[in-house]
């Protein structure tokens, strides 16, 4: 697999998810046409993917499984974010809880990821709820009435 990096933001992307050579974050906040570069051919890690300013890690106990994030879930990592609920929904997971609580920017296409995140996973006829983001996130799906298609619990399971 290959990877994409823009040089003025750090992102990162897969080629096979990247829809163009420009960084979607640097057009989306910066207005500016800044062109990926390859940097690696190797796999990126099933229990742990980084992506601009977003981690995922992973920890799966039986059919749960549990994706804790960190940092931003936008233009540039939303496609990351849904692909690794894709791959959970195809290995079988009967839950997923996903950890917002290091979630620090969402953007529109961040919110979009977590609603598709919702249908697949009832598509899979599997379960879906998310832990609180931080205050400024948390009030984005509030604000965006998102909040009462999505079920939230206090605290992720161990």
């Amino acid at each position: 697999m290959i990877t994409l990096r823009c040089l003025n933001c750090g992102l990162t992307v897969l080629y096979e998810g990247s829809e163009a050579d420009f960084c979607p974050r640097c057009l989306a906040r910066a207005q500016r046409a800044v062109q990926l570069i390859p940097i690696s051919d190797r796999p990126s890690s099933a229990s742990g993917r980084s992506l601009g300013r977003l981690s995922v890690q992973t920890s799966v106990s039986d059919d749960r499984h549990l994706f804790v994030l960190n940092g931003e879930l936008d233009i540039g990592s939303a496609p990351v974010f849904e692909a690794t609920l894709d791959e959970a929904c195809a290995a079988g997971a009967k839950e997923v809880v996903i950890d917002m609580g290091g979630v620090e920017f969402i953007d529109s296409s961040g919110l979009s990821a977590i609603v598709r995140g919702k249908m697949l996973c009832e598509e899979h006829g599997c379960g879906y709820c998310l832990t609180p983001a931080q205050r400024p996130v948390q009030g984005v799906f509030e604000v965006t009435g998102v909040v009462d298609r999505l079920q939230f619990r206090d605290t992720a399971p161990v």
